[in-house]
């Protein structure tokens, strides 16, 4: 929920692994003079702000989609030539050792948890103990934030691949329509600088679950960031989803009640390791997380038990 890094090195790796993966010969000479070597560069490292002017040019070339698909994306028949489905995205998103892949980029960029729920893991893990089979054995789902099937030039794009979880990939997103210009985006935006979790009523009038919702409250003053962030709330159904997380802040209100000032500077004074990892390392393990805005995309749930945590006053 706070905004993705992506370092130059890894858009080149990922340029220079998967340029070669698009189909270019199904097109006509006309359509191939377009498709010139830096125009595939600018379409595969397009940044998220320039989506909207590359689109609108490459439609106006007036090239039949369907080609588009079979370059970009790849065939959907079953084949085993090089020229069938083993091309364009889907040859990305096989498994295969010797060659850039979907676990490649995911490894590379080390996203843990999804940026769009921050409620599950999205860790990648390979086996590469073997010297002569790597075993891939979970990666991140990879989220087409503009559809494939409607931008089939963006299929390879890196900056249109987000790491995320299967749920809000496949089961909550979907087919929904997105764009820069109605929703966040993970490589562009930061949730976190725009809302913050809050509960409907005071924690301290509240005993049960029943007895409040979870919310979001204002960060920013800034309209056309909240219209966005209210379209991402909606679209992957975020406060039903946190509703069912209760229980966390109501472990986070007992929690204040036992450990206060006084518990956390006897606990600091007496255990030598706190005291030299200091307070904030202390409080981050007695909430179950970091508590600090960086680390929110490390562990499931962080943004919530951090702005819980402030609203309790467990932290500052």
């Amino acid at each position: 929920m706070i905004k993705l890094e992506i370092s130059e090195d890894i858009v080149e790796t990922f340029y220079n692994g998967v340029k070669g993966y698009i189909r270019l010969d199904v097109f006509s000479k006309k359509d191939k003079a377009y498709f010139t070597p830096e125009k595939i560069k600018e379409i595969i490292t397009c940044e998220p702000r320039n989506f909207s002017a590359l689109s609108n040019e490459i439609k106006k070339q007036r090239i039949n989609n369907h080609k588009m698909k079979l370059a970009f994306i790849g065939s959907q028949e079953k084949s085993k030539n090089k020229s069938g489905n083993f091309n364009g995205y889907n040859k990305f998103s096989s498994k295969h050792e010797s060659e850039y892949r979907a676990y490649t980029l995911a490894e590379q960029l080390n996203i843990n948890v999804c940026p769009y729920c921050n409620k599950n893991y999205t860790y990648t893990v390979i086996d590469k103990s073997s010297k002569i089979k790597q075993k891939q054995y979970t990666r991140p789902d990879i989220d087409h934030f503009l559809p494939k099937e409607s931008y089939p030039y963006f299929a390879l794009s890196i900056y249109n691949l987000i790491p995320s979880c299967l749920i809000c990939n496949r089961t909550i997103k979907g087919r929904k329509p997105f764009s820069t210009e109605t929703h966040l985006h993970p490589y562009m935006d930061s949730f976190n600088d725009i809302h913050k979790f809050s509960t409907s009523k005071p924690l301290s009038m509240c005993e049960r679950a029943t007895d409040f919702e979870i919310i979001f409250d204002d960060k920013s003053s800034d309209t056309d960031l909240l219209a966005k962030a209210k379209k991402n709330i909606e679209d992957f159904v975020l406060l039903p989803q946190y509703n069912k997380h209760k229980d966390i802040v109501l472990e986070l209100k007992e929690k204040q009640a036992l450990y206060n000032e006084a518990s956390i500077s006897n606990i600091l004074k007496d255990t030598e390791v706190f005291k030299i990892k200091g307070e904030a390392y202390l409080k981050g393990l007695i909430m179950g997380s970091s508590l600090e805005d960086k680390d929110i995309n490390k562990r499931p749930l962080s943004k919530l038990i951090k702005d819980i945590s402030k609203e309790l006053e467990l932290i500052k």
